[in-house]
């Protein structure tokens, strides 16, 4: 039962944990020369994380954080003035995202052409993605609330 128990934790995300996957470096356009025609767009926003969260889920990560923040089910992502609130605390640009799974899969998602991540760069936003063999993901330290459902 005890395995049973860990198991799951692992997968809500309490624990900690480690994997091959990949690293990515999202950061703002720097370029004050920039011929790009809406400004905002240079900037990484809430929307542009959670985009980038969907296409790791799509690509098989099983485990995902942002600036050591880990993403589970509960997971709010929000633009917060010139930051982003993540899990509830504030986080900024550049923002390290990691992603434990099959290497190839997940870089074959986040590489495909004109998916949303091309079209980031195409506005001038900063993006690195690399392979790492070991990658380490803390576990998620909120509070999972459930106020609507109920043990059947």
């Amino acid at each position: 039962m005890k395995d049973e128990l860990n198991k799951i934790n692992t997968l809500l995300g309490l624990t900690d944990v480690k994997g091959e996957g990949i690293i990515l470096i999202v950061d703002d356009n720097k370029d004050s020369d920039t011929n790009i025609l809406d400004q905002n767009a240079s900037v990484v926003h809430d929307g542009d994380l959670i985009e980038i969260v969907n296409l790791l889920k799509n690509g098989g990560a099983e485990a995902i954080s942002i600036n050591d923040q880990r993403i589970v089910s509960t997971t709010a992502i929000t633009c917060d003035g010139s930051v982003v609130r993540i899990n509830g605390e504030k986080v900024g640009a550049p923002f390290e995202i990691k992603a434990i799974g099959s290497q190839e899969r997940i870089k074959g998602v986040l590489e495909m052409p004109y998916n949303y991540i091309y079209w980031m760069g195409a506005d001038g936003i900063d993006i690195t993605i690399r392979k790492a063999n070991s990658i380490e993901i803390p576990k998620y330290e909120g509070i999972i609330k459930r106020e609507y459902i109920k043990d059947r």
